[in-house]
């Protein structure tokens, strides 16, 4: 399928936001309006191996956004798949323009209709930095699920924990 949209943004920003803190660029408090316009295609996301690519631009707080993503799925059966996208932001800003990247890869295995486990590895050009995710998932009713979520985020350059964190959820 192929899709042409506009995303509207509303956003309230109270106090000073570090939108890059490597570059110290942060968004001034205020109230800013923005649309996002894009295209996405994606091919059949049921075949052994789909693709799927991503493009935006507009406005963004007081600059300019454009927005680029690739990516592809491997199903290798009704319980497994794999997927892999990359991610391109570049971003105009007064306060300083950047460009940051954002590699994620997505592991599902689905044990049956209401067990799950799903895993999440991302790094973070930018803030040169790894987060994981891995949630493991149970329905026990219809709109009744428990999760266990592990999540944990590194740092890049020296390998050294920022943070993490066990989480259960009903």
């Amino acid at each position: 399928f192929i899709e042409v949209g506009v995303n509207p943004n509303v956003e309230v920003i109270r106090d000073s936001l570090p939108i890059n803190s490597r570059r110290n660029i942060r968004v001034t408090p205020g109230r800013y309006e923005f649309n996002e316009y894009f295209v996405l295609a994606n091919t059949n996301s049921s075949a052994p191996l789909s693709f799927n690519t991503r493009y935006s631009i507009g406005d963004f707080y007081d600059g300019y956004r454009r927005g680029y993503s690739l990516g592809t799925t491997v199903r290798a059966n009704e319980h497994f798949n794999v997927s892999g996208t990359v991610q391109f932001n570049d971003i105009e800003l007064p306060q300083g323009a950047f460009t940051t990247t954002l590699v994620t890869g997505r592991v599902n295995y689905f044990l049956n209709t209401k067990v799950f486990l799903n895993a999440l590895l991302q790094y973070n050009t930018d803030a040169r930095q790894w987060s994981s995710n891995v949630r493991f998932n149970v329905i026990h009713r219809p709109l009744s699920d428990i999760f266990l979520v592990y999540n944990e985020r590194r740092d890049s350059r020296t390998g050294s924990m920022i943070d993490r964190a066990l989480v259960a959820k009903m």
